[in-house]
């Protein structure tokens, strides 16, 4: 078996596991009454923050955003930032290929786009499997 390819089947399996512990963490705050929201500055004025999970507008304006809007929104300060939940870092074994081409490879998997088919064919593994992996 071709090190690379091993390589890319370990950081896939990793990204999927640093998933499942993200989802594992969200569902925790929730749990707890923690909306877990998204977005910021989209132009020099203009923001807009979303729900992370549903996608649904919480709220968005062409001027500043203003303490008070998020008061009003939020008054018991349960909005977390998904920038603010702890992430884990996806660092698989690497099977003794050099560094600089494990880091190229995880560029790779990581390029919008290269397609879970051209990932799916380097790997041998189905594009379904890939994606889920993604």
């Amino acid at each position: 078996m071709d090190l690379a390819q091993e390589y890319v089947r370990r950081y896939l399996v990793s990204q999927r596991e640093a998933e499942r512990r993200l989802a594992d963490e969200i569902g925790k705050l929730e749990a707890v009454g923690h909306r877990i929201i998204d977005g910021g500055q989209t132009g020099q004025s203009s923001w807009m923050y979303t729900d992370w999970l549903t996608g649904e507008v919480i709220a968005s304006g062409d001027d500043d955003p203003d303490d008070e809007v998020f008061e009003q929104l939020d008054p018991d300060g349960m909005f977390l930032h998904i920038d603010n939940v702890v992430r884990h870092p996806v660092n698989p074994d690497n099977p003794g290929i050099p560094h600089s081409l494990a880091e190229a490879l995880r560029d790779w998997v990581d390029l919008l786009k290269t397609t879970d088919e051209d990932i799916a064919q380097f790997v041998g593994w189905s594009a379904d499997d890939v994606a889920a992996a993604r």
